[in-house]
């Protein structure tokens, strides 16, 4: 079979940066595109060889397109969503999946009942590297886990003045932009944790900083998260026999086994093009639920920020 036909729907930067990986690999296109200022999506159009629609639905059900990419701001994500699945094509949603698990649940319900492919773009477990870590932390080579602790911190808002980061109404804040990484990453490895404690610093009520503690069964899992300072990215878990580390854990080039069974997973994959090819297989292969970013765990990450997000006193529009 050709390239898997994509349309998009939002054309700003992660939607470049996807299209961009999609033209160097070999099994997608993007053959539509809309976006709210259409002048964007031209530009859009432009550079990664697709045609520009006057509204959402024109671009869904346009010739060729097998499959719809939403990259718009978080508080549209479920209505585009939801717009896909009734006109019957597959979604490949940008996280956060949407505001809440409340809302999550309505959107996988209503695909279950259309019988319509959904997955979170949760792209860092569509590729290798996360699996390397995780099946490294279940064989038991570092022996007994003592702790972990994750960071991501980086001063986005010194750098872009781009409103989705810190407006309450698109539902901004650090937790749902580079938060849900970490949180993803814990909850993968260990699943849902016993307690959460989550402190964090709120401004215009958006949360700009925090730190989380998840506790499991004689450990606990700290993470460090942060849109206002520059700091480190890794991923690390400790065990009485070694260690695992990931710096850049969500995209990792490399990951380290130290102490008893040391050992290198190196990765030179092109990450949003591993993510778009597995999601064109497992639609073309007639799918529903992704085995790569299944619902119950898009569902699970939304219930831990959701309780993230009470004990901030973060609430978004509508709660």
């Amino acid at each position: 079979m050709g390239r898997f036909g994509w349309a998009y729907i939002g054309s700003g930067g992660i939607a470049g940066l996807t299209a961009s990986e999609l033209m160097n690999g070999e099994t997608g296109r993007v053959v539509a595109v809309w976006n709210r200022t259409k002048s964007r999506a031209e530009e859009f159009a432009k550079a990664f060889g697709a045609k520009v629609y006057d509204t959402p639905e024109e671009a869904i059900n346009a010739e060729d397109v097998e499959g719809v990419y939403i990259a718009v701001t978080a508080d549209k994500h479920a209505e585009y969503t939801k717009l896909c699945i009734k006109n019957h094509k597959p979604v490949l949603c940008e996280k956060p999946f949407a505001v809440n698990r409340k809302e999550a649940e309505e959107v996988i319900e209503y695909a279950k009942k259309e019988n319509v492919y959904v997955a979170e773009a949760m792209w860092t477990w569509f590729n290798e590297p996360a699996y390397k870590y995780k099946k490294w932390v279940d064989s038991g080579k570092i022996g007994k886990i003592k702790s972990a602790k994750g960071s991501f911190c980086r001063p986005m808002i010194y750098v872009t003045d781009n409103p989705r980061l810190t407006t309450n109404e698109m539902i901004g804040g650090g937790l749902m932009d580079i938060g849900i990484y970490v949180v993803t990453y814990a909850y993968r490895l260990f699943g849902k944790p016993d307690k959460i404690t989550c402190k964090g610093k709120v401004r215009n009520r958006v949360d700009i900083a925090e730190d989380i503690v998840f506790d499991y069964p004689g450990f606990s899992v700290q993470i460090k998260v942060a849109m206002d300072k520059i700091g480190r990215e890794y991923f690390n878990v400790y065990g009485e026999d070694g260690a695992i580390k990931a710096p850049i854990f969500h995209a990792p080039r490399k990951i380290v086994m130290s102490g008893k069974n040391p050992d290198i997973y190196r990765n030179n994959e092109l990450f949003y093009d591993t993510e778009f090819r597995h999601v064109a297989e497992e639609v073309r292969e007639g799918l529903k639920e992704s085995r790569y970013v299944p619902f119950s765990h898009t569902l699970d990450v939304m219930e831990i920020m959701d309780e993230c997000r009470r004990q901030m006193g973060v609430k978004y529009p509508g709660e």
